[in-house]
């Protein structure tokens, strides 16, 4: 709803309900910014617990300072989506309202793999609360020619699907990696889980690639604690504390999911991890559908050692007191061509040493 300005008060729009329960923040987005815009802009959210109010002068200093920034090299306006969960988050997810920001990427890609290209960047403005300006980021390009796709509109929608896979995929994997602290925080002495960082949906109207995911840059030594090639013999994974409780989440999930379920991939640094996959059985989990192939199931099974911290949480060991270990086939990954089936790339993305 508009008015009237009162006094050089702009009243721009009046949001009457909210989804009960939704904490994502609600935005006002202005393109292209000119004189006719300047003034002060007031929001007031109003409930039966009380009323809280904000302002914003839009005075032609703070235009000039949106005109400067025209010129940087590599600035770009993007629109920002967060992937929210209810509570039963592994089949009702949806995406939050957008917020609207500009960042600068670096030109030169820093990882790559076979169909994604990892860019450092930076916010410039706007994302707030989730990224403040001058907050580093990775930026992921998911290229669909690597598909073999050649026309415009395949390719848009394959960078799509890919993106918004991706999205689905790392995100479900947090959402367990939470429930999986809140578990863990009773007992006496676990300490310190792992955490799943979380990577939001981009889109870049201006660019030929449009649709992008973007997530927090982690700072230091990346490594891999599981790998999907089935080699157990890792002596990060095995001896480090993270690396255990990387094995303990994955014998944890596969137990709570009875069997149908798993997260690999996981690799960070420290315990803030990134590009984890996700391998369900062929008929999916609930709906849900990883990227990864159901052999990395298969070969958990039979590679997983539990350690102390399985221990502790009272899992069941998943082989017989004295059985042989036998060596897993090698897993067979197929690129699937829709947003629920799409291949996960195992391009590394936080530090050049992922490529």
């Amino acid at each position: 709803m508009k008015t009237p300005p009162l006094h050089g008060l702009k009243t721009l729009s009046y949001l009457p309900k909210f989804t009960e329960g939704d904490d994502f923040p609600v935005s006002l987005a202005i393109v292209q910014a000119g004189k006719k815009d300047q003034g002060l802009y007031h929001c007031c959210l109003k409930n039966m617990y009380g009323k809280a109010s904000a302002e914003f002068n839009l005075t032609s200093e703070v235009l000039e300072h949106l005109s400067s920034l025209q010129d940087v090299e590599g600035l770009e306006e993007i629109e920002f989506l967060e992937l929210m969960f209810r509570e039963d988050f592994i089949s009702d997810s949806y995406f939050g309202n957008s917020l609207h920001g500009r960042i600068i990427t670096e030109e030169l890609h820093f990882g790559e793999g076979v169909h994604r290209k990892a860019f450092r960047s930076k916010v410039m403005q706007g994302l707030v609360p989730v990224f403040g300006p001058g907050h580093p980021c990775v930026l992921k390009v998911h290229n669909a020619i690597a598909y073999g796709t050649r026309n415009n509109d395949e390719l848009m929608k394959k960078n799509y699907k890919l993106a918004l896979q991706e999205c689905y995929v790392q995100n479900t994997a947090r959402e367990y990696a939470k429930i999986y602290a809140a578990e863990t925080k009773p007992l006496e002495g676990f300490g310190e889980v792992p955490e799943i960082i979380p990577i939001f949906l981009v889109h870049r109207p201006k660019n030929n690639v449009p649709y992008a995911t973007v997530e927090e840059e982690l700072i230091g030594e990346f490594v891999k604690y599981s790998i999907r090639d089935g080699k157990e013999i890792n002596f990060l994974r095995r001896d480090s504390e993270a690396g255990q409780k990387c094995c303990t989440f994955q014998h944890w999930v596969y137990e709570r999911t009875s069997g149908s379920l798993l997260v690999t991939d996981m690799q960070g640094v420290g315990m803030k991890l990134t590009d984890v996959g996700i391998a369900t059985q062929a008929k999916g989990y609930k709906g849900f559908k990883g990227n990864c192939s159901i052999s990395f199931i298969e070969q958990f099974k039979v590679l997983h050692l539990c350690n102390k911290y399985c221990e502790m949480l009272g899992l069941k060991p998943l082989q017989a007191s004295g059985q042989k270990q036998r060596k897993p086939a090698a897993p067979k990954v197929k690129a699937l061509p829709t947003s629920s089936t799409v291949k996960k790339t195992a391009v590394s993305t936080q530090t050049a040493k992922r490529t």
